[in-house]
């Protein structure tokens, strides 16, 4: 971290740089990945999925690395919850499972908005609980699949939030034009990162929340490439801009495929986005712009 911080200083820049590698205890590619990308790389934060197969050891490598930033990766949608399935029967199905997507999870907010907060506030208090007990501080807070932006949940994750005093919440306040014209990858046509963006958007509107961190970019989600990073210009009047990148070493997971349930985990881009944290350069290549936010 100390070495970005120099960096950016070089630079003349007064933006903080934020590189956040979600999925940490996912899986065990996706583990070494993080690993390297900051011990050798330019990462320089992660969120922790508390409720997954490999996550006691991303803890472990954690606490040897103490300039890594670790915040909470809200999962609702996959796995076992941290919270008695007993207790959350509209989150999970027979098996005692998350199993709801982020679409499903929204239908459940509007149709039974008591039951689901109520239930939601328990997994989401068990994951922070299970988090905080494993001796780390949260930094951050954000959700896998961006669950956390819907509405009831987000109510929620800012009480938690206030509570134990976390600086940041991941939120969507994205300037698609300006991704748009800074980048010649144009997959978000084919591959509903602009649907996904308006929908976020929307919900982060009607959140109300402002924040002073920029999120950059959801319309390229795992498919971001150092080559993307060229002069990118960050608009004025934020105090830091947040990456969010998804590295991993589809290699290791193939090797356990038993372990899988996200066949996104073996994608190549996850390859690719490591290969990108590695490229220190990219840092010399994002700028803030004689723009005010919006």
């Amino acid at each position: 971290m100390w070495l970005i911080l120099l960096k950016r200083k070089q630079i003349g820049m007064s933006l903080k740089i934020i590189f956040n590698a979600d999925d940490f205890g996912i899986s065990r590619g996706v583990n070494a990945a993080i690993v390297e990308a900051h011990t050798k790389g330019i990462l320089n934060s992660t969120s922790l999925m508390v409720n997954q197969q490999f996550a006691d050891e991303a803890v472990a490598a954690a606490k040897k690395m103490p300039a890594l930033a670790v915040g909470l990766h809200l999962n609702l949608t996959n796995e076992t919850p941290a919270a008695n399935p007993a207790e959350i029967p509209l989150l999970v199905g027979t098996d005692g499972k998350l199993k709801n997507g982020f679409v499903n999870l929204l239908l459940l907010s509007i149709l039974h908005p008591k039951a689901f907060a109520a239930q939601t506030e328990i997994e989401v208090r068990a994951q922070m609980q299970k988090f905080t007990a494993n001796g780390l501080k949260p930094t951050h807070i954000d959700g896998h699949r961006h669950v956390h932006l819907i509405p009831e949940v987000f109510k929620i994750v800012r009480k938690i939030q206030e509570e134990y005093k976390i600086p940041r919440v991941r939120t969507m306040n994205e300037n698609a034009l300006n991704t748009i014209l800074q980048n010649r990858s144009k997959s978000w046509l084919f591959d509903g990162g602009l649907v996904k963006y308006f929908i976020l958007r929307f919900l982060t509107w009607w959140n109300g929340y402002k924040s002073d961190v920029y999120f950059y970019t959801i319309l390229f989600t795992c498919k971001i490439s150092h080559e993307q990073f060229r002069n990118i210009r960050i608009p004025r009047g934020y105090k830091a801009v947040e990456i969010m990148i998804h590295p991993g070493y589809p290699d290791i997971d193939k090797q356990m495929p038993d372990t899988i349930w996200d066949k996104n985990i073996l994608s190549d881009w996850r390859t690719v986005e490591l290969q990108t944290l590695l490229h220190k350069e990219v840092l010399n290549n994002i700028h803030e712009t004689g723009e005010n936010n919006d």
